[in-house]
């Protein structure tokens, strides 16, 4: 018989030393037992003594400290065991010296920090008392614009844990890793917890910690004397990513300012003007994925980086498992979504639109289009669009695309054959280019062709993006009515006519041109000198204390807009501050959400709606009226007073959502086929029909239309059907006057162009088309496109500070196809000089861009980049691809790759010893050790290169979207 008795003590010797070796300073934690179900936590606590009387590992006066080395040379596991010799060999010294040392830690410990240092002295690992007595708080994330539900654990007021809240219907309790990692976000050493105010020059980092006292007496006197003058316009604010928008409109507006700023055109301006194009009352589409059969995707990363994220990834999973859905994406790179499409195919970049046309063209000429919709819900007959896409073939897609004309055709052919269980998606892998806005509206045209919009399955909609609107906030100030070129430049026709779309790439340029000047600038939640195209002229700009006489910044942390600002505020995170939130849900009906405080504000750190009503009594002048309440809360239960009585809590209004968290209207159906809706008496009441278009109105305000004789809701647009052909983009383009249109809609909130607009026109096609920018042909030998791209674990420029994800991915090497790297004369590794240029285009078709010096080809370069290269066939040969999030040069040494400080000056408004972290001290094994010499640097280490150093301002002419995906670059091999 064996000796399983000796077999088990020589194998938890072995196992007591690899672990030893393996684990020494043991960081992140393995999923805590108790009510939790996964991801990281942050305990953060000294595990509890052992009973006198139970068998135990080494004592606190065992462990290894510098003064008692032998101690870690104690070898027990849990029963006695033999103190001879090791067995096959183990080195006891060796052994020892491996083993950990206790982590330097401060007041406050920091997450997925083990402080006992190697297994034998975790006694009580994981804790089995953490979750003992926890509370549970629910709230909203806010790490990335899709807002899910979570549920905080919280324990003596320090928050445990973070994951999701089945409760809410959009996100139904799943978390991604951003989700996860919101603990590093709450409790770093280098977050900001006080008022800083420069005292060196802009720009210089030199800084003195104040009193709020003191900081809100100081903007309230300056932005009192703005109001004062007559000229509230020259405040500017400007936001990055916010979900308070009930609060910045109620104090903006009661300051009699429209100068709000935001970064929309950044993001999905060209996406939701062609939807608006279509629809009016929506610019999103929300493609009802889970039961389709089939999902055509342009350019839609949604397993990583779309606005929908986790909720959207996970229904169309559901699809694709529990429906059979197939799925087929186009994008120029193989992202994470295309990898795990049924097929993929990477187009030439920007040509999305010619193969949606072409798919457009194969299903009118194959017959396999709906009639019935184009001829009844359209605009548009079946025999218009014949014409208008004869030229639009497979062929000629393949020419421009590169996608063989056989695939083309086919894959319309299933697209049609799903419907009305099929649906398109698209973002900014079709928008973001100059000719964006048609990219999309192609894209969208396949979903009237086959009749799936609005269809259980198909492409869908909500006038819904926000919270219920049911829920009414407490009132709010009238709008103001001044006029900003930086809020509403003329020369973008569709940036601001449906709604506030702006165009926040030109505003640097256009403050540096004197278009404007601000006498006061507020940022909120942004990261412009990370995330704006042209780096150094955002950089110069914020540094100019003659275009910017003044720039408060409010922020978590200290980031690189922080770094010119003249005084920081510390912004409290989204687990210590109010809000009722929502995203337009995937269920296709309203909810609402609530964010509210897990746990007090760290150090003086305060949201804007705590501070917002005591800069507008000091402020006064009228102010102050806007803000009756005692605190926020009691603003927050006005606001959420609708949300009705659980039975079985008994509990309504606030009270229910700080037990559940959100609410969603069980009695309401999903918004399909909201066009057919009947019209009811009461409408009909004094209508009139005008016996032409069917078109109903009501006091001249169109309300539906007759369709069989029946009066229905129809679309919201001026013909009150789903608009192929658009007569008031081209009209709007023009800047004449819509008047009518707009009456006939219903939408009487849309708007004609202003008079500061006069002599601005741009030519917008009525009908979907589509043009190659003049830059993408025939490009030389040695220019690429670049393109850019976000990973799953990070949100631009505002998540690289946490630790946990910033280990996963922290640089960005430039990605070529091994055939052009071959072309080139490149390997794996090795480093190119990158250098990019505006678009000529833009030359031509936006002279008021116009800056830099152009040289002897009539090319004007942005900038230079050296960087390293990393070869795979994911991408299309003509293509060059790099991440944006990286490339930090502040925003904590997490974000930088840097272990120790520098003595920051910033540093005075932060508590990096009470909230020690010497885990990245230790552990941050892709620091980079080459001082700049490519010939010396590691891979995989390092903080990356800021890409939109090299992307030019280039705003789509018709919307403003930012064309990041555009830029013509040269490259060329360095030498190491």
């Amino acid at each position: 018989m064996p000796n399983h008795s000796e077999t088990r003590r020589r194998f938890l010797q072995l196992g007591a030393a690899a672990l030893g070796a393996g684990l020494a300073g043991c960081r992140q934690q393995t999923t805590p037992p108790g009510p939790p179900t996964g991801g990281p936590d942050a305990s953060g606590t000294q595990p509890p003594a052992a009973p006198a009387n139970a068998a135990t590992g080494p004592t606190s006066a065992d462990q290894a400290t510098p003064a008692n080395p032998q101690a870690a040379g104690s070898r027990t596991t849990g029963a006695a065991v033999d103190e001879g010799p090791l067995p096959y060999g183990i080195d006891l010294e060796k052994w020892r010296k491996l083993r950990g040392r206790p982590y330097e830690v401060g007041q406050s410990p920091m997450p997925g920090v083990c402080q006992l240092p190697g297994p034998l002295a975790k006694r009580n690992w994981p804790d089995r008392d953490k979750y003992k007595d926890v509370t549970t708080v629910p709230g909203m994330c806010q790490l990335c614009s899709t807002i899910c539900g979570i549920v905080g654990y919280v324990k003596d007021g320090r928050l445990l844990k973070i994951e999701g809240n089945p409760r809410d219907p959009n996100s139904r309790g799943r978390l991604c890793a951003r989700g996860q990692a919101g603990l590093n976000h709450q409790y770093h050493p280098e977050r900001l917890l006080y008022p800083l105010k420069r005292v060196g020059k802009r720009g210089e980092g030199k800084w003195k910690r104040i009193s709020w006292d003191t900081a809100l007496g100081e903007i309230a006197d300056r932005l009192g004397k703005i109001r004062a003058s007559g000229h509230p316009e020259e405040f500017a604010f400007h936001q990055g990513r916010q979900r308070s928008k009930d609060a910045l409109a109620r104090f903006l507006r009661a300051f009699g300012t429209n100068t709000q700023l935001s970064h929309r055109s950044l993001c999905s301006g060209n996406r939701r003007a062609a939807n608006l194009t279509y629809l009016w009352e929506s610019d999103w589409d929300l493609n009802d994925v889970e039961h389709s059969k089939y999902i055509l995707n342009f350019g839609s990363n949604a397993f990583e980086a779309h606005q929908g994220h986790v909720p959207f990834a996970n229904r169309i999973q559901n699809g694709r498992f529990h429906n059979g859905a197939k799925m087929v994406t186009f994008d120029v790179r193989l992202s994470n979504t295309a990898g795990a499409s049924d097929e993929w195919f990477a187009p030439f970049p920007g040509t999305d639109g010619a193969v949606a046309l072409a798919m457009a063209h194969t299903i009118l000429n194959d017959g396999l289009q709906d009639d019935d919709f184009i001829n009844r819900w359209t605009n548009v007959t079946t025999a218009e669009l014949r014409d208008h896409l004869t030229t639009y073939t497979p062929a000629w897609a393949e020419q421009v695309s590169g996608v063989p004309a056989a695939d083309i055709a086919r894959i319309a052919r299933e697209f049609a054959d799903a419907a009305p269980a099929c649906t398109t998606m698209c973002n900014r892998g079709s928008s973001a280019h100059l000719n964006g806005f048609y990219n999309d509206r192609a894209i969208n045209l396949l979903n009237a062709l086959v009749g799936n919009v609005g269809k259980k399955g198909g492409w869908c909609f909500s006038p819904w993006g926000g919270v219920d609107p049911q829920f009414k906030t407490p009132p709010l100030p009238p709008s103001a009515k001044t006029w900003s070129v930086l809020e509403d430049p003329p020369e973008y026709p569709l940036a601001n006519v449906w709604r506030r779309m702006r165009v926040g790439e030109v505003i640097y340029l256009y403050l540096l041109q004197g278009r404007a000047k601000l006498e006061a600038y507020m940022t909120y939640n942004l990261d412009s000198p990370l995330t704006w195209p042209e780096e150094s002229l955002t950089q110069e700009v914020l540094g100019n204390e003659e275009l910017i006489k003044y720039h408060v910044c409010i922020n978590c942390y200290y980031n690189e807009t922080a770094h010119y600002a003249d005084l920081v505020l510390p912004w409290s995170t989204y687990m210590e501050r109010w809000d009722l939130d929502a995203r337009a849900s995937y269920n296709l009906k309203p909810y609402v959400g609530l964010r509210t405080p897990m746990v007090e504000p760290l150090g003086e750190a305060r949201d804007v709606r705590d501070f917002f009503p005591e800069l507008a009594r000091r402020i006064g002048g009228g102010m102050e009226a806007w803000y009756p309440e005692q605190d926020t809360e009691e603003y927050m239960r006005k606001w959420a007073a609708n949300v009705p009585v659980n039975p079985a809590t008994g509990k309504g209004g606030l009270d229910r959502l700080l037990d559940e968290g959100a609410w969603e209207d069980p009695t309401r159906e999903p918004n399909y086929e909201p066009f057919k809706a009947p019209l009811g008496d009461a409408e009909l009441d004094g209508a009139d029909i005008d016996p032409t278009s069917g078109i109903i109105t009501k006091d001249g305000i169109g309300i539906g239309l007759l369709q069989d004789g029946k009066p229905v809701r129809g679309f919201l647009t001026p013909s009150r059907k789903f608009e192929v052909r658009s007569l008031f983009v081209n009209k709007i383009g023009r800047n004449e006057d819509c008047s009518e249109l707009i009456a006939r809609s219903g939408m009487t909130k849309t708007k004609n162009r202003p008079p500061q607009h006069a002599g601005k026109t741009v030519e917008v096609d009525e009908m979907p088309i589509w043009f190659q920018p003049p830059e993408h042909q025939g490009l030389a030998d040695d220019e690429l496109i670049m393109t850019s791209f976000k990973w799953n674990v990070h949100n631009h420029g505002r998540t690289m500070h946490l630790k946990w994800l910033a280990e996963i991915v922290h640089t960005n090497p430039a990605w070529l196809n091994p055939k052009t790297a071959t072309k080139f004369g490149l390997q794996d590794g090795d480093w190119i000089e990158i250098a990019s240029y505006q678009s000529t285009m833009l030359q031509e078709a936006s002279p008021h861009l116009a800056h830099g010096e152009a040289d002897a080809s009539g090319r004007v370069e942005v900038d230079r980049m050296r960087v390293p290269i990393v070869t795979m066939e994911g991408i299309h040969p003509r293509a060059i691809a790099m991440s944006n999030s990286c490339g930090h040069t502040q925003y904590t040494r997490v974000a930088q790759a840097r272990r120790r400080s520098d003595g920051e000056g910033f540093l005075v408004g932060a508590e990096p010893d009470h909230y020690r972290d010497a885990d990245w001290e230790r552990n941050m094994w892709w620091e980079d050790q080459s001082a700049g010499a490519p010939g010396k640097w590691v891979r995989n280490t390092g903080n990356g290169w800021n890409q939109n150093k090299l992307m030019p301002i280039a705003p789509d002419p018709i919307s403003g979207q930012q064309a990041f995906h555009d830029t013509v670059v040269r490259i060329k091999r360095l030498g190491v």
